[in-house]
């Protein structure tokens, strides 16, 4: 029901009105951010020599993770907050489910950093809560 309330702006005892703000540790996020950064470069970069980017869903896919490394690098040369970190992680998709499709287990490991680096990310850490 509480989910109902906040959707809906409607008050309950426990709601306060303010919202709650999350303050990063940017010094620790900075690295995790890099580790993302360069996760999604490698990934891009392998899917790029395992199959033609004439696919344009395959194209679109690895211009995607090109894009979200490109953010990351932005986000960890600016004041990376919360609500960016969150946004930016929630992108990141992985390339299969399940197991490697024929001609496709190279990227395996590299899709298993990626999808590591964005939890590491989405995860607070000690002293972030407020």
């Amino acid at each position: 029901m509480g989910l109902f309330d906040k959707l809906f702006r409607r008050g309950s005892d426990d709601d306060d009105g303010e919202e709650t703000v999350i303050a990063l540790d940017v010094e620790a996020r900075r690295p995790q951010l890099l580790r993302l950064e360069q996760a999604l470069d490698a990934l891009s970069r392998t899917m790029r020599e395992v199959q033609s980017v004439d696919n344009p869903g395959w194209r679109g896919r690895v211009n995607e993770y090109s894009r979200l490394a490109g953010d990351c690098s932005v986000m960890r040369r600016g004041t990376p907050t919360r609500e960016g970190v969150l946004d930016l992680v929630f992108e990141v998709r992985p390339v299969y489910t399940g197991a490697a499709p024929e001609g496709l287990e190279v990227l395996g490991p590299l899709q298993d950093e990626v999808l590591a680096a964005a939890e590491e990310l989405r995860q607070l850490r000690p002293g972030e809560k407020a």
